[in-house]
């Protein structure tokens, strides 16, 4: 429920139907085959594996109820052990401790909001310019 509410904008007026037909699918026997083959083509051609995990916000005492939708790259190992290991994961809570261990580095790949062709004042926080600059305020110097 939390993580079908980040795929609408309004959730109190939506039919709420998202991936419905992904779990009607999944009852198949013949979508599971090519469930299984598909593991397997990743087995054979990927070089990096990710899972897709959302948070769960009614954990936490916010007035969020929406969740965060984040890919996390799943390291060491050769691809079938990652594989198994992700598909063990699916479906499954995982906590920060069964990820990260203390003090340890990591690596935060981050995309910037986008607004549109904004300006650089807006978009990227700069500071104005005074007042009688030549080519407008709005601007980097």
């Amino acid at each position: 429920d939390e993580s079908k509410r980040r795929f609408y904008k309004n959730w109190y007026r939506s039919k709420k139907k998202a991936h419905t037909r992904t779990a009607q699918k999944l009852a198949d026997e013949d979508v599971k085959k090519s469930i299984e083959a598909d593991f397997a083509k990743i087995a054979k051609y990927c070089t990096v594996i990710r899972l897709l995990c959302h948070t769960q916000p009614k954990l936490f005492k916010l007035q969020e109820k929406k969740s965060h939708i984040m890919e996390v790259q799943i390291t060491g190992g050769e691809i079938a052990d990652k594989i198994t290991f992700a598909r063990s994961l699916l479906e499954k809570p995982i906590s920060v401790k069964d990820l990260f261990s203390e003090n340890e580095m990591n690596d935060i790949i981050g995309v910037t909001r986008g607004h549109g062709f904004k300006g650089v004042t807006y978009r990227w926080v700069t500071k104005k310019l005074p007042r009688k600059t030549h080519k407008g305020l709005r601007k980097v110097a």
